[in-house]
C-alpha cells in the first residue's frame, strides 16, 4: 500500500510540475516586465499576508490523526471556521494597505483573489493531510491533477488573449475550488471526517502547534518577501518583472526538495532513533551527495543565464541575466539547510529551527534594503533585480551557519569540507572560463559541461563508487 501510494503521489507530482513549469516560463514572456512585476507583486503580498492562515495545525494532525483516526473531526471544522473569520479581517487589511499605498485597482483585486485562493489552498492542504493519514492518497493525487491542469489552461487561454490581471488570477481560484469539491467527500467516505467545533480541543491543538505555526509562518513569509520589498524600494518597476522571471526559471533548480521530505528524512529519522553518531554520519554522506548533485546544475543555471532568459522571455527580459546568474547558485545552500533542518527536528531541535526561519526574514529585509541600491548604483539597468538575488544569498548563507551552529557534533566532517571546497572550487573554475568564452554563445554551455564533468572525476569532487553507495541507500529505504 505504501508503495502505490507513493507511486500515486509520486506521478500526481511529476504531472503537477510539469505544467506549473511550462505555465511559470510563459507568463512572463507574455506579460512583459511591468505587467509581470504587478502579477507577481499581487501574488507575492498575498501569500505574505495569508503566511499565518495554516495555523501550524497540518503538522499536529499529521502527528496525532495517524494514531487517533477520529481525532481529525474534533479538530477540523473549528480550524476552518476560524480560517474563515481570519479570512476575512486579512482580507480588509490587505486591501486597505494596497489602497493606502497607491497601488492601481487591478493589482488590488487581483490581489484579492490570490488570497482566496491562499485561503482554499491552506483548507485542502489539511484535507490532504487527513486523507494521507488514512494511507488513501487516490483523491488527493487526482484533486492535485485536475487542478493544476485547470490553473494551467485557464492562464494559458488568459494570455493568449491579452487578458487582465484579475482574469489571469482567476484560473487559480477555479483550481483550488474544484480540488475542495473533490476533497471533501472523499475526506467524508475515507477517513469518516465530520465538521464539528468543539473550542476547548481546537484550542490545546493550536497551542500544541506554536513551534510549527512560528516556521511555516516564517517559511512562507520569505518565499514571497523579495518581490514584495522590491515593489516598494525599486526605482524601475521593471526590475520586480525581471526579478520575478529569474525567479520562475531558478525554481526549476528547487524541483527536488520534495524528495528530500519523502527519501533523506526517513532515513535521518531511523538513523538517529539507533543512535546520534549513526545518524550523524548518515547526515554527513547526504550533505556530501547533495553537493555533487546540486552544484553542477546551480552552475550549469548560473552560466547560461543569458540564454535560459532569452530563450523562456525574449530580450525585454534581458536585464534579468544578472539576477538569475546569482540566485540560482543560492539552491546549493538551500538544499543543504533543509537536510541540516530535517536532521535538527529529528533530534528534538524544532526551536532552534524556528528562531533561525525567523531571524532569517528580518535578515532577508535588512540585505534587501543594502543590496538592491547599491545593485542599482553598480549595475544600472537589472542592478535592482540582482541586489535582490544577493540579499536573498546573503540571508541563505546566514541560515546556513545559524543550522550548522544548532548541532552539539560538527555535522561536517574532514571528507565534507575536502568534496566541498573541491565542488566549489571547480564550480568557480567553470564560471571564470564561462565569461572567457562568451563569444561562442549557446555552444558555450556544452563545453562548460563536458569539461565540469570529467574534471570533477579527474580531481575525485564526483566518485564513480559514493555514487552507487548513494543509489543502495536510497534503494534500500524505498
Amino acid at each position: 500500500m505504501a508503495m502505490r501510494n507513493g507511486l500515486k503521489m509520486g506521478a500526481s507530482l511529476l504531472i503537477t510540475w510539469s505544467v506549473a513549469v511550462i505555465v511559470k516560463l510563459q507568463v512572463p514572456a507574455h506579460l512583459g516586465p511591468i505587467r509581470q512585476g504587478h502579477f507577481g507583486f499581487a501574488e507575492s503580498f498575498a501569500t505574505i499576508f495569508f503566511a499565518a492562515l495554516g495555523l501550524g495545525v497540518d503538522t499536529y494532525i499529521a502527528k496525532e490523526v495517524a494514531v487517533r483516526p477520529g481525532h481529525a473531526s474534533d479538530v477540523v471544522g473549528g480550524v476552518f471556521a476560524l480560517r474563515g473569520v481570519v479570512s476575512v479581517v486579512l482580507l480588509g487589511a490587505m486591501a486597505g494597505v494596497l489602497w493606502v499605498t497607491g497601488r492601481s485597482g487591478e493589482i488590488l483585486f487581483a490581489a484579492l483573489i490570490f488570497g482566496v485562493i491562499n485561503l482554499l489552498q491552506t483548507l485542502n492542504s489539511t484535507l490532504g493531510i487527513v486523507l494521507n493519514t488514512t494511507a488513501r492518497v487516490g483523491a488527493a493525487a487526482a484533486a492535485n491533477i485536475v487542478a493544476k491542469i485547470v490553473w494551467g489552461a485557464g492562464l494559458l487561454i488568459g494570455l493568449h488573449y491579452d487578458a487582465s490581471l484579475v482574469v489571469l488570477a482567476l484560473p487559480g481560484l477555479v483550481g483550488e475550488a474544484l480540488r475542495v469539491a473533490i476533497m471533501v467527500p472523499a475526506n467524508r467516505r475515507e477517513a469518516g471526517l465530520r465538521y464539528r467545533i468543539d473550542v476547548g480541543i481546537v484550542r490545546k491543538a493550536l497551542v500544541e502547534s506554536v513551534p510549527f505555526f512560528i516556521n511555516s509562518l516564517a517559511l512562507s513569509v520569505l518565499s514571497s518577501l523579495g518581490i514584495s520589498v522590491l515593489e516598494f524600494i525599486r526605482v524601475d518597476e521593471r526590475e520586480v518583472g525581471w526579478f520575478a522571471g529569474a525567479q520562475n526559471i531558478a525554481y526549476l533548480c528547487a524541483l527536488l526538495t520534495p524528495l528530500l521530505w519523502w527519501v533523506v528524512l526517513p532515513l535521518l529519522s531511523r538513523a538517529f532513533a539507533r543512535s546520534e553518531r549513526e545518524g550523524i554520519g548518515v547526515l554527513r554522506r547526504v550533505l556530501e551527495g547533495l553537493v555533487v548533485v546540486i552544484v553542477p546544475m546551480t552552475v550549469m543555471v548560473s552560466a547560461g543565464s543569458d540564454v535560459l532568459i532569452r530563450l523562456a522571455f525574449g530580450d525585454k527580459f534581458a536585464p534579468a541575466r544578472t539576477g538569475l546568474s546569482i540566485i540560482s547558485l543560492v539552491f546549493v545552500m538551500t538544499y543543504m539547510d533543509t537536510v541540516l533542518a530535517m536532521a535538527l527536528i529529528v533530534m528534538g531541535k524544532g526551536w532552534s529551527v524556528t528562531v533561525i526561519s525567523v531571524t532569517s526574514v528580518f535578515i532577508t529585509g535588512g540585505l534587501m534594503f543594502v543590496f538592491v541600491p547599491l545593485g542599482r548604483h553598480l549595475i544600472g539597468e537589472g542592478g535592482e533585480c540582482a541586489g535582490a538575488a544577493a540579499a536573498v544569498i546573503g540571508s541563505e548563507a546566514c541560515v546556513l551557519v545559524a543550522m550548522l551552529s544548532r548541532f552539539r557534533q560538527f555535522p561536517l566532517d574532514a571528507r565534507n569540507i575536502l568534496s566541498l571546497a573541491k565542488t566549489v572550487g571547480l564550480a568557480v573554475a567553470i564560471l571564470v572560463l564561462d565569461r572567457q568564452i562568451r563569444g561562442l554563445g549557446a555552444a558555450r554551455l556544452a563545453v562548460d559541461a563536458a569539461l565540469y564533468a570529467a574534471v570533477a572525476l579527474a580531481i575525485g569532487a564526483v566518485k564513480v563508487r559514493d555514487l552507487g553507495e548513494a543509489y543502495r541507500l536510497i534503494r534500500a529505504k524505498v
